[in-house]
């Protein structure tokens, strides 16, 4: 007899082990029916101990374990998937079962498709990660040429996109000539769509080129030779749910536990890959490049007037009016990048100093505009952490002040301040309210490019959508608000952003700014990556930021003393690893937000058996690996 343990594949399951008697040995990733709470549910084999090994445990339990029906398994994960995982349970503090449930493309945890009986092969490729810096058109020249390099020698090549925007690009400019060959996933697939997917997946008659986003990336194929991730820096390839995976970790990992090629592309890779590639843990894919040439120059605006009762603060310089203007009359089309979404990102009571906050995340609400359905204005305060969503307060629920005022420059605002300036043109919003889902996002860039002598406000996520067309202008509204992004990559996210559209523009890009311009600027102007490159490892050295070091950020939220407890628990358990302890600027006294930090040396051969002690600490402290912000 066997104790079998098993993570349930549902639907919004807190991926909870579940354990059986069983007469089969199963091995594990082997897909199962399993009871539960008089329901037949799909689960995933994680864990198998025969009994004689659990005595003790099971007469102590204070339960009783069901036994497990003998079944014929319909589908295995194949063994490179499970050694993939468990190899990453030394880089995470998380079970395999966890992992794999993140490793699992969602069809496959809802059991609405069965995973194809896979024979797993170790390939002789060459593991070491190449790096590939360039132009998103240059990139995609590199691409076509290993894509059709690693088919000739009849090998399969998963070709891994952010996010859905980017697999339309992908898809124009890689499938020329081997339409036959290619394999889409993308989130934005029907039923219909994505079985003919799998179909063409598993048809191993030709090698194929698979082009997904990370969430289709482990399916395996006894023929893939190779893992291409572009836009690599992208802070969209973190995963959002525990154990916050970093799909550019795992996928690293998979490659060279499969023997497969890797080769990571950008426009600015991340500064820990440059800093690999120089100390040759990293190859170099190409030439090394230490500038980029564009054609369109970066200018920046740098706005020194200060608003007064006579004269209000301006958004737009006479400099950026007056570009504008110019391109508008030319038919042209602008873009203007704005950093954060709503009105304002903070509302505060001017009598009191009240911040409006929300009570389940206590990170600041953000002012937002909508439009209902009879076309009235309505207003609410968003939690961008949380979701939480409620009508914007008319006053401060501390002292009863009507006097609200937003603080800092929300996209909305400057969508407003660009439409009463051009009243004669249309002006396009482009952001998480206006573009929910891909679909609308679509419509509204096909609606921009109809329309001549347009302009499009938009965040971040509007970048992947220009690439294909770009514009003739673009300008960041306000740099000082883009720099205050709360992460310790700003400068780096900073410099990537200018490059991209620069990229982007025809004519120009100008950049207005409050504050002296600095090295950032100067190396963004002149397209150094070297320049920049350089500044950013020595400051990170030291500051021993990554990747001199491992960034652990454990966060708890709670009541001063029940802070204190946990706090105390970590200390001992953790010991004699060191960490800072600090709460997060938007804490408050009823819950405070504590974090603990901790640096591992990036030497530190005994890293595993740190991760192993953070494995015993209690699932309310969140537990993450290199984060994006550490406040």
């Amino acid at each position: 007899m066997f104790v079998i343990q098993v993570v349930p594949l549902i639907r919004g399951t807190k991926i909870d082990t579940l354990s059986y008697y069983s007469s089969v040995n199963y091995a594990i990733g082997t897909f199962l029916a399993v009871p539960i709470r008089g329901k037949v549910v799909n689960a995933i084999v994680t864990e198998v101990t025969p009994v004689a090994e659990n005595k003790s445990a099971l007469k102590s339990a204070s339960f009783t374990l069901r036994k497990l029906p003998e079944q014929k398994p319909e589908s295995v994960v194949p063994s490179n998937i499970t050694a993939t995982a468990e190899k990453l349970t030394t880089v995470y503090p998380s079970s395999i079962g966890a992992i794999l449930y993140q490793l699992l493309p969602p069809d496959v945890r809802t059991g609405d498709y069965k995973y194809p009986l896979v024979s797993s092969l170790i390939h002789n490729e060459d593991t070491l990660p190449q790096l590939l810096t360039a132009g998103v058109k240059d990139r995609y020249v590199s691409y076509r040429s290993h894509i059709r390099s690693v088919l000739a020698r009849r090998g399969s090549v998963v070709f891994v996109v952010p996010t859905s925007a980017d697999i339309d690009y992908a898809v124009a400019n890689l499938s020329h000539g081997i339409e036959d060959r290619l394999v889409v996933f993308s989130p934005a697939q029907g039923k219909t769509e994505r079985r003919k997917a799998y179909a063409a997946y598993e048809d191993t008659s030709l090698a194929k080129l698979i082009i997904t986003t990370p969430s289709h990336a482990y399916l395996d194929r006894v023929d893939l030779l190779s893992v291409v991730i572009e836009r690599s820096a992208s802070d969209f390839y973190r995963g959002q749910q525990r154990p916050y995976l970093d799909h550019r970790t795992t996928l690293a990992i998979y490659a060279k536990q499969t023997g497969r090629s890797l080769l990571l592309g950008d426009i600015l890779p991340r500064t820990e890959d440059e800093y690999r590639r120089r100390n040759d843990l990293y190859n170099t894919y190409n030439e090394e490049t230490k500038r980029l040439a564009f054609s369109s120059p970066l200018t920046v605006i740098e706005q020194k007037d200060k608003s007064t009762p006579e004269t209000p603060f301006a958004l737009f310089s006479k400099e950026l009016k007056s570009r504008m203007q110019n391109v508008l009359e030319g038919k042209g089309r602008v873009f203007l990048y704005g950093a954060r979404r709503g009105i304002a990102p903070v509302v505060t009571c001017i009598d009191c100093g009240h911040i409006f906050r929300c009570p389940d995340s206590q990170t600041p609400y953000s002012l937002i505009k909508t439009i209902s359905k009879t076309g009235n204005e309505e207003r609410w305060f968003v939690s961008g952490t949380s979701g939480k969503k409620i009508r914007a307060a008319d006053t401060c629920p501390d002292c009863g002040g009507w006097r609200l005022r937003p603080r800092g420059i929300g996209i909305q605002f400057v969508h407003e301040e660009a439409t009463n300036l051009f009243p004669n043109h249309r002006v396009f919003l482009l952001d998480h309210i206006t573009a929910s889902t891909r679909k609308r996002a679509e419509k509204i860039m096909e609606e921009f490019y109809e329309c001549k002598a347009a302009v499009l406000v938009g965040t971040q996520m509007a970048l992947p959508y220009l690439t294909m067309k770009g514009v003739d202008l673009s300008a960041v509204v306000s740099l000082d608000a883009t720099r205050s992004n709360p992460t310790w990559r700003a400068d780096e996210n900073v410099f990537r952003l200018l490059l991209e559209l620069r990229e982007l523009s025809e004519q120009e890009v100008l950049v207005q700014t409050r504050t002296t311009p600095d090295s950032v600027l100067l190396s963004a102007t002149h397209g150094s990556l070297e320049v920049f490159y350089n500044e950013e490892i020595e400051l990170r050295e030291m500051l021993k930021y990554p990747p001199f070091s491992v960034f652990v950020l454990l966060s708890w939220t709670g009541e001063k003393t029940v802070v204190q407890e946990v706090e105390a628990m970590i200390k001992k358990g953790t010991a004699p690893y060191e960490a800072s302890y600090y709460s997060n600027p938007s804490s408050t006294d009823s819950k405070i937000l504590r974090h603990a930090l901790f640096r591992i040396p990036a030497a530190d051969k005994n890293k595993h058996l740190f991760i192993e002690t953070l494995k015993s600490l209690p699932p309310f402290i969140r537990i993450e690996i290199d984060p994006a912000r550490i406040v």
